[in-house]
């Protein structure tokens, strides 16, 4: 049955038609007071509820400029789709990264997140008295999932320069006959990175033994990305998983979108210990973040300014850090971790975890500028006290 018109003045929109335009323009007003800022009892009431949320998270190496407005839109326009499960518009998804990277859409695996990307990896491979490599410290995801499945991981300490030690790890991976090993380029906490010709010849090397997970959440957020990364890998056919995530450069960390790039065989292995899928406004927003270049030249400019100032700010109080190309910094501060935590959370600010053995290192997400012109002031009396 077709929808019923309203009056003249209605120039021929449908009921169907008409719900749905109200219903978007309903949401942007509550986006867009939320962009300028929300009221003071809204505020006041969810801080109360919510005590935590009073805290400015610097913690989260996530992407404080996004979503973009192109985004946004996309969002609002589908709100009312949202009660669908996303199975057709995660195969548009598929093709769409398919497309950007260079591969066939049996190449690619989405997840929940690149961390599910990360579990799938160490559920199909890390089983009782296998071995898993992995460098120490890093992202963890995959090495203690692996330690949950039973296996054994080989931890591999950094260089003095807190780089990757790809001449130790290749070492473990050949003499324990390693069923995969996880490299993260660039690396967290310390944001340090290795040349793709080192990335290169390790995978190919490594892969003479097993697996390799190269995880490149964050290789997007420099200039010379497509120079950077080992996807041509994949095309050869390499045991190489690639992992990607929206929650960086695209600044969808809150909808947990992430994918791997892969040979078909393994995205098949990967898919039998699938968990979860992703929900269908973060598939939308992920479709509508692919191509939008503007936003995401704008937030890697930003990003990179706001490492710029902090890294300036760390000169003048002279704290030594990493050299980093991530949306972080790593950086001395001679005061036990937990003990700074609490200093700076004192002060109302989240900041990095502990990353053992740098007990008196802390990893800082760069925030907005006005989050960072605070933050400066905290550490300012911290340092100069």
């Amino acid at each position: 049955m077709t929808d019923r018109k309203f009056g003249r003045d209605s120039g021929g929109i449908s009921r169907r038609d008409w719900i749905r335009n109200a219903g978007v323009m309903s949401l942007g007003m509550a986006l867009g007071g939320r962009v300028l800022g929300q009221g003071l009892t809204e505020t006041l009431t969810r801080e109360t509820r919510y005590p935590e949320l009073k805290y400015i998270n610097l913690a989260g190496n996530e992407n404080p400029f996004g979503p973009s407005q192109k985004v946004s839109m996309a969002i609002m326009r589908e709100v009312g789709n949202s009660c669908r499960y996303p199975f057709r518009e995660e195969e548009i998804l598929k093709d769409r990264i398919a497309e950007r990277e260079g591969v066939s859409p049996e190449n690619i695996l989405l997840g929940n997140g690149c961390d599910e990307i990360l579990s799938l990896a160490a559920a199909a491979y890390a089983t009782p008295g296998t071995t898993v490599v992995s460098a120490r410290p890093t992202y963890l995801q995959l090495g203690e999932y692996a330690e949950k499945k039973g296996a054994h991981v080989e931890w591999v300490d950094h260089t003095k320069t807190m780089q990757h030690d790809l001449d130790a790890m290749l070492s473990a991976v050949e003499e324990r006959d390693a069923v995969l090993s996880y490299v993260c380029n660039p690396d967290t906490p310390s944001g340090t990175i290795r040349t793709p010709d080192e990335i290169k010849s390790y995978c190919l090397n490594a892969c003479e033994t097993g697996a390799v997970f190269l995880d490149e959440v964050y290789l997007e957020l420099l200039p010379d990305f497509q120079s950077q990364t080992q996807v041509e890998l994949v095309k050869q056919g390499y045991p190489v998983i690639i992992g990607r995530s929206f929650s960086k450069m695209h600044g969808l960390a809150g909808h947990r979108i992430g994918y791997g790039i892969t040979t078909p065989e393994i995205v098949k292995k990967l898919g039998n210990y699938k968990m979860s899928s992703p929900s269908y406004l973060g598939v939308i927003a992920a479709i509508a973040s692919l191509d939008d270049e503007t936003f995401h030249l704008k937030a890697k400019a930003l990003i990179a300014d706001g490492r710029n100032r902090y890294c300036e700010l760390l000169d003048g109080l002279g704290l030594r850090y990493t050299p980093s190309v991530g949306n972080f910094v790593f950086h001395y501060t001679g005061i036990e971790i937990r003990s700074f935590q609490k200093m700076m959370k004192d002060r109302g600010f989240l900041v990095g975890r502990p990353f053992p053995p740098y007990h008196d290192w802390c990893r800082i997400s760069i925030g907005t500028q006005q989050e960072m012109a605070s933050y400066k002031a905290a550490m300012l009396e911290v340092f100069e006290a």
